[in-house]
């Protein structure tokens, strides 16, 4: 029970913090979208970070999931310094290369978005500049990256959230300070500064425990075996950010704004899988690395199951209700400025057909984790091949039928396609899951949710419709509490344990 509780505990803080982060991240999104709309400008911007991102996500995907389980089997079998050794190497040779990636985006940053985006003239050559700007961060992203996997693997949790702090702060005030003169070249500065200040913050933490030696040893064995678990890795973590970009290219060629209403859809997305599934993951991967390299397969089997029970319990109800209230949820987060009541309905269209993925994207990222905590990463790679071409054969024939939104219907179906691959191939490798085990409390939490999701449509038929951002507010405010008792209420009847354990851990906690 211990145990438990030092999880929700753990977990509960870096929620917060995570919360606060994502928080700060929407008020940049909103500002950012009232003034720039979802006009040609923002349209241009999408894409570049686009572009600039995603090296960010491929290094994210190939750092992320393999240091952190041979950093902690490097100290669990040797010592604290045997592992700073590695890590110092690693963190040189992922700087190295960043910087030659930086500088071939750079040169070839034109052909790159002609090949992939339909834009005029105009449009390619703002796509062309705003990517070379970002582009000159791109190697303090990765140092971030490496030091923030480090201070995961040491189980310091917090200071690895703090990272998306400067982003906010320093697109805030690219766009309010310079915007005016610099239009939309001021965001991209925003982005480049950001990334130098994500070194900045995360730097403190490391004193004390670790030791930065300037070494690059290209024949190190570990960072071999790193590159081999590398490899495969990039593709299944990056699979969001994969679907996302061939969403975009594909988006290039309908009506003006599409782009940037799936632009904003998609950080609604990624706010809500931040808040509901980062903190989870992240504190369960570093767990689940020293069960592996343990030996551990049990204890590996309970924390995936405990964390689908948990996952469930938070993500389905207010996945549910944010289904139902879609548009309501970009009145309030974006409807001002230059982003018209037009733009929320589309906004608000592709949003729905991203929420219906939200669980799948959620258990697809999680249980890629557990593979790699077990240093297998050629599962996780076929079966991101196989999401990726779905999702583009389903782009191809829902885009005809629904636009924008059939972009994003096709990366959520897909994304369903992927997870239930992963639990099968996961039972093969490990023989039984214990599934049945959870089995009645799953069918309990999609009961609770059920009624959650009718009562909020109730609510949202009762309630008359509302413009401006304090009375939609104030309607979302009202059809959220209602529908979220109507939902503690049904799990209590149904005696849901996974919520019992949770309100006594809290309460536990709250008594300390």
């Amino acid at each position: 029970m211990a145990r438990k509780d030092k999880l929700i505990r753990t977990t509960a803080l870096v929620t917060v913090v995570i919360i606060l982060s994502k928080m700060f991240g929407l008020m940049r999104d909103v500002i950012t979208a009232g003034y720039f709309g979802t006009g040609v400008e923002n349209d241009a911007y999408a894409s570049a970070y686009t572009l600039f991102y995603f090296p960010v996500l491929l290094f994210n995907s190939c750092i992320t999931a393999t240091i952190v389980p041979l950093f902690v089997e490097e100290r669990e079998k040797y010592s604290l310094r045997h592992s700073n050794h590695f890590a110092s190497n690693a963190l040189n040779l992922f700087i190295l290369a960043s910087l030659i990636i930086a500088a071939v985006m750079y040169a070839f940053a034109e052909p790159i978005v002609n090949l992939i985006y339909r834009f005029d003239a105009e449009g390619i050559a703002l796509t062309v500049k705003l990517t070379r700007i970002m582009m000159l961060g791109l190697a303090f992203n990765v140092a971030s990256i490496v030091i923030s996997s480090l201070l995961n693997a040491m189980e310091k949790f917090m200071a690895a959230q703090l990272t998306g702090f400067p982003l906010s702060v320093a697109v805030i005030v690219a766009v309010v300070a310079f915007s005016g003169r610099c239009g939309i070249e001021a965001v991209a500065w925003g982005v480049f500064a950001a990334s130098v200040l994500q070194v900045v913050v995360l730097i403190p933490f490391l004193f004390g425990w670790f030791t930065y030696e300037p070494v690059i040893d290209l024949k190190d064995k570990r960072f071999h075996r790193l590159l081999k678990l590398a490899g495969p890795a990039v593709l299944s973590m990056g699979i969001s950010e994969i679907n996302h970009l061939i969403d975009r290219s594909l988006a290039s060629g309908l009506p003006v704004g599409s782009i940037s209403a799936m632009n904003y859809a998609y950080k609604l997305i990624t706010f809500l899988l931040g808040v509901l599934m980062v903190p989870l993951t992240t504190i369960m991967f570093s767990r689940m690395s020293k069960q592996a390299a343990d030996d551990n397969q049990q204890g590996v089997l309970a924390s995936l199951r405990r964390s689908i029970v948990l996952i469930s319990l938070v993500a389905l109800p207010i996945v549910a209700i944010a289904m139902v209230l879609s548009n309501d949820v970009v009145k309030m987060i974006y409807m001002r400025g230059n982003f018209t009541l037009e733009s929320v309905l589309l906004t608000g269209s592709v949003l729905l057909f991203y929420l219906i993925g939200v669980p799948s994207f959620g258990m697809r990222d999680y249980l890629n984790r557990t593979f790699h905590a077990l240093q297998d990463t050629k599962i996780p790679f076929a079966v991101a091949c196989l999401t990726v071409c779905l999702n583009i054969v389903l782009n191809l024939i829902l885009r005809r039928f629904l636009g924008a939104r059939g972009l994003a219907l096709a990366t959520s179906l897909s994304s369903y396609v992927g997870s239930l691959t992963m639990f099968v191939l996961l039972r093969k490798r490990m023989g039984r899951l214990g599934m049945r085990r959870i089995a009645g409390e799953l069918f309990k939490i999609l009961a609770a949710t059920l009624v959650a999701a009718a009562v909020c449509m109730l609510m949202n038929n009762v309630l008359p419709e509302a413009v401006g951002t304090l009375r939609v507010f104030v309607r979302l405010v009202i059809a959220t509490a209602v529908s979220a008792l109507a939902y503690l209420a049904t799990c209590i009847a149904l005696r849901v344990q996974s919520l019992n354990e949770m309100l006594g851990g809290l309460m536990r906690r709250g008594r300390r």
